[in-house]
């Protein structure tokens, strides 16, 4: 039983981190991350739910803070979201009016309803109400409680923000209350394990949502659950320790603060003495206290193992960390990187963390981080480079941790911008070591292109055609017009590359030989560079 018991516990609390609620998820429903959830997107007659695999025990009280979205459409917005508790299934939810809840019984449910239906008695406000049976009309003796405008101060609440929720249920006084939005709004009274689940405590936990001609997104975050935060008792082994986890608020207050790190964090590490029992007040986001509790017990073999204080290694520098401890039978070592030996090596920084099992009964943890630096020689400038003048190169010699940065003429910056030829040089510097990398910028004129002032284009195969030369500046030749002495239009060309003979001139205007004599020519030009240039001169052509 006790094996059992432990291996939930370790389920449970996963190296003091929540657990990922385990959700069904039905229809347009879809998982943000770990305590987020989409239900519906903008869409019409779409119908999303969620519903927890496990049934909870509504005999025991519960607590739940959440953060609501209804989207920002207002007007056009539709339908809403239901949080609601049923035994039937948790494949349930139907589009439209119902929210994706209507027609399940027996069932509670408590709707955040941002559609007036005059068929259902809605009021004009975006409204909370309690119902059953899957019945959301306002009329039925099936309505509960409510409807009652959800936000105290504003009747819309599809305003694109994140609302507070708070459900409460207190099984011994049956009362169920909803806080909305940092204000207590709807309450309960009601014998619901009897009067509504036939005497059957078990039921499923989820919310539904659902659009019809009317749309909006819908969206759900879990803060904190008294079904999937809460604490289970703890047996620690005599000189181990365990770090414990609770969330969903802004403030925490743990006493008695005797055996734990610090009273005031939502993750203390505990290692009383003797058998304790500790209660943590948590304030959440509206100042409203909630509470939860465990007892720590003290029993098992002991154990001393100390993986040691926080540390900074050199890259490639050495470090095991020992969790070996003796058990009468067996002893398990659970670290969070998945490793199951006692002893294991670091090869990256992280917080290393293991939790380690005596003889199948008492549990002991412990964790360290460890931040590794790297060698600073690693850097490297990049190959040397050829600008054109005018143009500038910047250099990053960036690494990772906190190194000391010094450039040959005294710069301190990791980053700096050239402008003037020369070989620059950075020195890495840290506590594990000095590096170096250096680069020469050169600088050079790109903007060079050769027109010629004479051709003969007498098919001898020189100087036959005038056209434009290069050694690569030019990125292209967006034209190239040549006039006779009257001004007249003797040829054009329009987006080539120099040296291409096949786009020059050879001479000829419409198929018939020219005139020798001297022409103008205009060009514009786009070098390598990005300028652009417009250019003019004389070409003499010779027959």
């Amino acid at each position: 039983m006790k094996r059992q018991w432990l291996l939930h516990l370790l389920l449970a609390l996963s190296f003091g981190q929540p657990i990922s609620a385990q959700f069904i998820l039905n229809g347009t429903a879809t998982q943000v991350n770990d305590s987020c959830w989409t239900l519906t997107p903008a869409e019409n007659f779409k119908v999303g739910s969620i519903w927890n695999e496990v049934k909870i025990n509504l005999n025991e009280s519960f607590q739940v803070l959440m953060q609501l979205n209804f989207g920002d459409l207002d007007d056009n917005g539709a339908d809403g979201i239901v949080f609601g508790f049923q035994p039937v299934s948790t494949t349930i939810g139907q589009a439209g009016e119902g929210i994706g809840f209507g027609g399940v019984s027996p069932s509670i449910g408590i709707e955040f309803d941002t559609w007036q239906n005059n068929n259902l008695a809605d009021p004009v406000f975006d409204h909370i109400a309690i119902f059953r049976n899957g019945v959301l009309n306002h009329s039925s003796a099936n309505n509960l409680a409510g409807p009652i405008q959800a936000n105290q101060q504003n009747p819309n609440i599809e305003d694109g923000d994140w609302h507070q929720l708070r459900v409460n249920w207190d099984a011994e006084k049956t009362v169920l209350e909803v806080w909305f939005d940092c204000s207590k709004r709807l309450s309960y009274t009601g014998d619901i394990v009897n009067e509504i689940f036939g005497g059957d405590p078990l039921v499923f936990w989820g919310f539904t949502s659902a659009t019809g001609g009317a749309v909006d997104v819908h969206q759900v975050c879990l803060s904190y659950t008294t079904f999937l935060d809460g604490f289970e008792d703890v047996i620690i082994c005599p000189g181990g320790q365990f770090q414990l986890q609770v969330g969903g608020g802004v403030s925490y207050k743990w006493t008695p603060a005797t055996g734990l790190s610090n009273p005031n964090i939502p993750n203390p590490i505990a290692a009383p003495d003797e058998t304790t029992t500790y209660i943590v007040e948590v304030l959440d986001d509206c100042n409203n206290p909630f509470f939860d509790s465990l007892t720590v017990f003290i029993d098992g073999d002991t154990v001393f193992f100390d993986l040691g204080p926080d540390t900074i290694l050199c890259q490639g520098q050495p470090l095991q960390l020992d969790a070996t401890s003796i058990g009468t039978n067996n002893v398990v070592y659970q670290w969070s990187n998945g490793a199951t030996d006692p002893v294991i090596d670091v090869l990256h920084s992280g917080v290393y963390k293991v939790i380690v099992t005596v003889d199948d009964y008492c549990v002991a943890d412990d964790r360290i981080g460890v931040n590794i630096i790297p060698l600073p020689g690693n850097v490297n400038l990049g190959p040397d480079a050829v600008l054109c003048f005018g143009q500038e190169l910047a250099l990053d010699a960036t690494t990772t941790g906190d190194p000391a940065y010094l450039w040959g003429d005294g710069l301190v910056s990791p980053q700096r911008t050239v402008v003037e030829e020369g070989l620059y040089t950075v020195n890495i510097s840290n506590s594990c070591g000095t590096g170096s990398s250096s680069i020469f910028v050169g600088f050079e004129d790109c903007r060079q292109v050769f027109f010629p002032n004479v051709f003969s284009p007498n098919n001898d195969g020189l100087n036959d055609v005038f056209l434009p030369f290069d050694g690569g500046d030019v990125e292209q030749v967006v034209s190239l017009k040549i006039f006779d002495r009257w001004g007249g239009l003797v040829f054009e060309n329009f987006a080539f590359l120099p040296n291409d003979f096949e786009a020059g001139w050879d001479g000829h205007m419409k198929g018939q030989v020219v005139d020798q004599g001297v022409y103008t020519w205009l060009a514009e030009v786009i070098f390598r560079d990005g300028f652009v240039q417009q250019m003019a001169g004389d070409v003499t052509l010779v027959r």
